[in-house]
């Protein structure tokens, strides 16, 4: 079964705060945003539709779940990083570049559960496997394109976040880029179990 831990992450990327990205930074998220995309879509190679929609217990999701709310939280996201998102009210950072780097190295730690909040849970919006994996696929293509052309200081815009609160627009890129890695665990996690059909 292919992998899912993304690469570590070196600190030192972030040592520079409070600049804008730089040419380092940038090719930085670049790379993740390609590497976590890659890690999610070779978790759900070769799984047929029957066996995406089977769930290890009533409670719990399938595949096709988690890649319905992967690709919904890939939208959202993004929307919360494009439109909602307004100058940072204080001088004074939020929070540093230290929970940056805790989001991008600690956002797929799968040991603490986490429940998605109710617009973010799946409900069907994809009838296939497949259609959902496309709309994540197009909706990654557009979140690498624009950090590929951001020259906005992500640092100097901030926003409300329904789990974090107050947070700027590049941790929300750092939530964004790590998400799909989280989810990628939870689909081995699935295939993996003893009672996951053959």
């Amino acid at each position: 079964m292919p992998d899912a831990h993304a690469a570590p992450i070196e600190f030192s990327v972030f040592l520079h705060y409070p600049l804008a990205m730089d040419d380092r930074e940038h090719q930085f998220f670049l790379g993740k945003l390609n590497e976590t995309r890659d890690v999610f879509l070779n978790q759900v190679r070769g799984v047929s539709e029957e066996r995406a929609r089977w769930k290890p217990g009533p409670d719990r999701w399938s595949i096709l779940d988690c890649a319905e709310h992967v690709a919904l939280v890939e939208q959202r996201m993004f929307d919360l990083l494009t439109q909602r998102m307004a100058p940072c009210a204080s001088a004074e950072p939020i929070a540093g570049t230290g929970r940056e780097y805790a989001i991008l190295t600690k956002g797929a730690d799968r040991s603490e559960k986490l429940k998605a909040p109710e617009p973010a849970q799946p409900n069907g919006r994809f009838a296939t496997l497949g259609e959902a994996v496309a709309a994540f696929e197009e909706r990654r293509a557009r979140s690498i394109a624009y950090v590929g052309g951001c020259k906005t200081d992500l640092r100097a815009l901030e926003g409300l976040h329904g789990g974090l609160g107050r947070v700027t627009a590049q941790e929300v890129l750092s939530l964004l880029t790590i998400h799909p890695a989280r989810h990628a665990l939870q689909i081995g996690e699935i295939r993996a179990d003893p009672s996951f059909p053959k």
